[in-house]
């Protein structure tokens, strides 16, 4: 799948994770030059052509979900068997992964965390979708801190579908309402269900319900009692262990009525505001009991009205008061400004003039942005809280810079290793040099330079000295071909020893490589060197070929016919004044492009 292109736009570009239904990968739309999710079904959905319309349909119309806590739906599509969703790309880790990570959360941040699922709940379930899936890995977090619910329509179409309790499901099933594991119909409230659950999850750092199968797991969710949250998690307030007991109720009437009062309640406690709806209730209570009195009043014997004035005077106050109390505890609104960006001053004083508070949450390193400013902040701009709430900063250190260790001299792997380590990117440049082929020879930026991480170093690593053409060797004595070898860096290697009528003792007469080839510095070079005439004792003659008129790099060939034989030399002629070869009584043919010379000797 990688690189291939999905309706003649969206490119596959890397693989990120494997779901229940879907193969995720990370994509790119090349219209609009953005990041993608693209979701690929499994095959064995793929072949199910009544799975297929229901999951087109319940894609189709979460793509009209609009939120900023859902991930957006942009395409859907079908090419060469493939059923694939185009999504929206959130830059940061699931849920599930930040729980892993933690263990437990901090209470404002997972009752916020929870908060921001039941609006985007609220909103599904106004427009008639059910997710039917709500866990920890269906939740992503932004790198800005806000949370966005994916698979929206995905559960349906698959619930809708025959399926039987297996280990694929298993991720699942730990979230589900009594309703979805015996089988019955589910609505909105099993999602506020799988609601209380993740948010007992966040809280307590495990899941309520555990098992051997998912059977086993889906019985517990309906015969056995729900868990005290406050047993595991002491610091767990009671108004939080009662918003969960009451989402987890196992009779779905039991639980909030929607979406929208359990994030109410939700948002109440992290504005202080718990005890506001059982002082809603006293205040009607009150007025109640204010109208049943004076119902009664004409009733009344006359001697019991001036008992009945007090009353109500009373009542009245009580009702004054319980309403000036409210009114104290009721916080205005406020939009969170952008401080990202801002120095720590700066946005201290934004933050102060809109009446919220703040927090530095943590400093961290970046090369982005310049020490002191705000890279990020929670809850991000835009959104609306109570006045007078903490607004977390995250603050720059600055780049966080390292030293270049010094790899000069290193062999490329083991310098390549070094650095990478470091935490930076090895670049390799390829030079000729006098050292070994492999060795590093220079670096860029180089030791002692401070750079930040995810930087390039780049590397001159030799491989070798230039190369050049060995000379014809032939006709030198040994102690000549050394003193050559020597001067142009190259190495002796095999000597050889043979009878040679030609040439005569002492002298070389053949050379590997040959004349003409080319060679590095530090080449060795096998010799043939002659040991003088044999028993026959041919007469020996010498030839030297004048190089003058045949033009440079020309190769030229050499037949010499003599009393050994026909034999073909051949060499290059390399700016050399001459070349020596050496015969018994007989000719040399001497050839070259178009040129043929014949030179005998008796």
């Amino acid at each position: 799948m990688i690189g291939k292109i999905l309706g003649k736009r969206y490119q596959v570009v890397e693989k990120i994770g494997d779901g229940g239904t879907a193969f995720v990968f990370k994509g790119m739309d090349n219209l609009l030059n953005r990041h993608v999710t693209v979701k690929v079904l499994r095959p064995e959905y793929v072949s199910d052509q009544d799975f297929v319309r229901r999951f087109r349909r319940e894609a189709q119309a979460a793509a009209s979900l609009s939120h900023p806590n859902i991930v957006s739906i942009y395409d859907v599509g079908e090419e060469d068997g493939i059923r694939y969703i185009v999504m929206e790309y959130i830059q940061g880790q699931s849920l599930k992964e930040l729980i892993d990570d933690l263990g437990r959360l901090p209470i404002r941040m997972a009752v916020d965390y929870a908060c921001q699922i039941a609006h985007a709940l609220s909103k599904a379930h106004k427009h008639g979708i059910i997710h039917r899936d709500i866990k920890p890995h269906n939740i992503l977090i932004g790198e800005d801190g806000r949370l966005k619910v994916t698979d929206f329509g995905i559960a349906q179409a698959v619930t809708a579908s025959t399926v039987t309790y297996s280990d694929a499901f298993m991720g699942s099933v730990h979230y589900f309402s009594p309703e979805q594991a015996s089988g019955g119909q589910t609505d909105e409230k099993s999602d506020i269900y799988s609601l209380g659950i993740v948010l007992y999850e966040m809280l307590t750092g495990k899941v309520p319900y555990s098992g051997d199968s998912p059977v086993s797991v889906a019985l517990k969710h309906i015969q056995e009692p729900f868990p005290k949250p406050r047993e595991i998690n002491s610091q767990i307030p009671v108004p939080v262990e009662r918003i969960i007991r009451k989402a987890v109720e196992k009779s779905p009437e039991n639980r909030y009525v929607s979406a929208r009062e359990m994030s109410g309640e939700l948002s109440n406690f992290l504005n202080g505001r718990e005890n506001v709806a059982a002082d809603e209730v006293l205040v009607q209570n009150a007025r109640q009991t204010e109208k049943v009195k004076l119902a009664e009043k004409s009733r009344l014997k006359p001697i019991h009205r001036a008992a009945l004035v007090a009353a109500a005077l009373i009542i009245a106050l009580l009702v004054f008061g319980v309403l000036m109390l409210r009114a104290y505890w009721v916080v205005p609104d406020v939009e969170v400004p952008a401080v990202e960006g801002e120095l720590l001053s700066q946005a201290a004083s934004i933050l102060t003039e809109a009446g919220l508070a703040h927090r530095v949450a943590d400093q961290v390193a970046s090369d982005l942005v310049p020490s002191g400013q705000v890279i990020s902040q929670s809850p991000a701009a835009g959104r609306v809280v109570k006045k007078g709430r903490e607004i977390e900063l995250v603050l720059s250190t600055g780049p966080d810079l390292v030293e270049v260790e010094d790899v000069v001299g290193k062999m490329v792997r083991e310098a390549s290793l070094l650095l990478e380590g470091q935490g930076f990117v090895v670049e390799v440049l390829e030079r000729h040099s006098d050292e070994p082929s492999g060795t590093v020879i220079a670096s860029n930026p180089g030791k002692g330079h401070r750079i930040s991480r995810g930087s390039t170093v780049t590397l001159n690593v030799s491989i070798g000295g230039r190369p050049f053409p060995v000379r014809n060797l032939r006709g030198l004595n040994l102690e000549d071909a050394k003193k050559w070898l020597e001067l142009f860096g190259l190495q002796l290697g095999f000597v050889d020893e043979e009878d040679s009528d030609i040439y005569a003792a002492g002298q070389v007469m053949d050379q590997l490589p040959a004349a003409g080839e080319l060679v590095q510095a530090g080449t060795t070079i096998d010799l043939t060197v002659s040991k003088g005439p044999g028993q026959s004792g041919l007469q020996r003659h010498e030839i030297q070929i004048l190089t003058n008129d045949i033009p440079l790099g020309e190769e030229v060939t050499v037949i010499i016919r003599d009393a050994a034989g026909e034999r073909t030399e051949k060499f290059r002629n390399t700016g050399e004044p001459f070349v020596t070869f050496g015969l018994g009584s007989g000719e040399v043919e001497v050839r070259w492009q178009n040129n043929v010379e014949i030179i005998s000797f008796p």
